[in-house]
């Protein structure tokens, strides 16, 4: 296995990760940095998350249908992506490992390797906006009703 070397911009993307809150975009990781250091484009930036994930510094989460998120929490666990506003948050799920161990014992043809598991749903702001709405929706439909 080849050594990466840790560069300053490294350490300036890692720290950048550091000192953001939750689950942060690239783009999000460069627009941080770039206004302190407006010398470091957004092609090393998405390098060196590539290079932070390879070593095991920070994690990469893929979302399907938008941006990879990446957070210093390596530690393996599961997320949820609110289906109204697209946050993702940690899942409050302890995590099961033998999740692969069970495909396997399934006796799929496939080599498992990984297992990313991403749940879906309704963060508690947008749930509790979703049924303001629905009471509004309802209540402008007996008002309809009435005339």
């Amino acid at each position: 296995m080849r050594k990466i070397r840790h560069t300053l911009q490294r350490e300036i993307v890692y720290q950048a990760i550091l000192s953001m809150p939750g689950h942060v975009t690239a783009d999000m990781v460069y627009e941080e940095i770039h206004a302190a250091h407006p010398s470091i484009s957004r092609a090393t930036v998405y390098r060196n998350l590539r290079m932070l994930e390879a070593e095991g510094g920070i994690m990469r989460i893929d979302v399907p249908g938008g941006a990879d998120c990446f957070e210093a929490r390596v530690r393996e666990h599961y997320h949820i992506r609110c289906a109204h506003c697209g946050k993702l948050f940690d899942a409050k799920l302890k995590y099961m490992p033998n999740l692969v161990e069970l495909e396997q014992a399934a006796d799929s043809e496939f080599e498992i390797c990984a297992c990313n598991l991403l749940f879906v749903g309704y963060c508690p702001e947008c749930r509790a906006r979703r049924a303001e709405e629905m009471e509004e929706n309802e209540q402008a439909q007996k008002e309809n009703e009435e005339q």
